[in-house]
């Protein structure tokens, strides 16, 4: 009777510390992507929700919008940097890897922007323009596919 309480506490506790280290997982991971979706959201909507910067000249490397394409992409690989090592189980691994995946997108997006605000020639900066916006589109629907990801690996673990 002692050795199956024993036997039962302790496998009680392992799931409970299991559970708890997904906890922290998933929020760790889950700030990142948060904070990083927001940063790339408000980048589109101040600078390419039309195309008039197509037509401004090039902007100086301390201008605002080379500023805010330069702390995207900053701040998208200091992301990066804060959840890469971390010890990730089998059941979180899709949901990991799918937003780090999404932020080294979201970097490639921040460089892209401040090469597209520096660009002199006026034909690059549409070609420029073009991918950017193809690439927000793209982007766009990764969040809900990570989402679900994340739904998938949350119930795997028993979070809810």
């Amino acid at each position: 009777m002692k050795k199956t309480f024993v036997l039962l506490s302790s496998i009680i506790t392992l799931a409970s510390c299991t559970k708890s280290k997904e906890f922290a997982l998933n929020e760790k991971v889950s700030k990142e992507f948060l904070k990083e979706m927001n940063s790339l959201d408000s980048l589109e909507i101040k600078y390419f929700s039309d195309s008039s910067f197509i037509k401004k000249t090039p902007s100086a490397e301390n201008s605002v919008e080379v500023k805010d394409a330069v702390k995207l992409s900053e701040n998208s690989k200091a992301g990066i940097t804060n959840i890469s090592g971390i010890k990730v189980s089998q059941d979180a691994m899709s949901f990991y890897t799918a937003v780090l995946d999404y932020l080294g997108d979201t970097k490639a997006q921040g460089d892209l922007a401040r090469d597209f605000f520096q660009e002199s020639d006026p034909q690059m900066r549409e070609v420029y323009y073009e991918k950017l916006r193809q690439d927000f589109k793209k982007l766009k629907n990764k969040p809900d596919s990570i989402l679900t990801i994340q739904k998938t690996y949350l119930d795997k673990v028993g979070i809810k």
